[in-house]
Formats: C-alpha cells, sequence, structure tokens
C-alpha cells in the first residue's frame, strides 16, 4: 500500500508488468489480429467481472439503506442487482462461447491475482486486511 495515498500502488505495477509479459507472449506465438481480438475479449471479460465485484461490494456497504426507503431500495439495490444479474449471465454465456485460449488466460489472470492476494494478507501482513468493515449509516 501505497504510505500517501493508501493505494495498492506496487500491486497496480505487478499487475501491469504481467499483462505487458502476457500480451508479448501471445504476440510471439499467434497473428496479430488474432491476438488483438483475443485481448479485447478477455479484457471485456475482467472488466465485467470487476463491475460486478464493484455493484456486489456497493450493495453490501449500502445494505442497511436498501431497507431505508423505495428510493434508496432502487437506487442500492435493485440497478446493482440487476447490472451484476445482467452482467453474470454475459460472462457465463461469453465463457460457454470462449476458446481455450480465452479461458486458460482468464484463469491465470485470477490465479496471479489470488495468489498475490493471499501473498499480500498472509506473507506481507498488509494492514487492509485490518480495517474493520463498516456501513453506511442507517439514518437519513
Amino acid at each position: 500500500m501505497d504510505r500517501r495515498f493508501s493505494t495498492p500502488a506496487v500491486a497496480s505495477i505487478v499487475v501491469g508488468v504481467v499483462l505487458v509479459v502476457a500480451t508479448w507472449i501471445y504476440l510471439l506465438s499467434s497473428s496479430i489480429a488474432n491476438v488483438f481480438t483475443q485481448l479485447i475479449d478477455v479484457t471485456g471479460l475482467l472488466y465485467a467481472a470487476f463491475y460486478v465485484l464493484t455493484a456486489i461490494a456497493a450493495m453490501v456497504y449500502y445494505r442497511h439503506r436498501i431497507v431505508s426507503n423505495v428510493g434508496d431500495a432502487v437506487l442500492v439495490g435493485v440497478l446493482p442487482g440487476g447490472a451484476v444479474a445482467f452482467l453474470v449471465w454475459m460472462v457465463v454465456k461469453s465463457l460457454q462461447a470462449a476458446p481455450a485460449s480465452q479461458i486458460w488466460s482468464l484463469a491465470g489472470i485470477v490465479g496471479v491475482g489470488l495468489i498475490l492476494m493471499f501473498l499480500a494478507r498472509f506473507v506481507l501482513r498488509s494492514p487492509f486486511f485490518g480495517i474493520p468493515r463498516e456501513s453506511a449509516p442507517r439514518d437519513r
């Protein structure tokens, strides 16, 4: 974690380097047109998964607001829930039609991410994992 901004600066750099290396490996082992098609497809799936996790995190964080009134129920519950359902459906359908190289690429990216997360949690003992969970206040 960056001491000044409390952002995962080192993790961002590591993931960037891993993605650049993976892109070069693809470029050297396949046609450029095929590589960029695969890269765009995998990136789209990763963004969809990121937005799914973001919507779920927002719903969990504001869970007390969902039941506070109808407007918040729609804004914090129904809309993100609908987005999650649609994006999960889209990712599942995309993965069913995806070639093996895309599935292995996604598995590799997720695997490296999990390894780095466990490394940060248990080896480096990042203070991020000690931050208490909280939710938005119930009052409005």
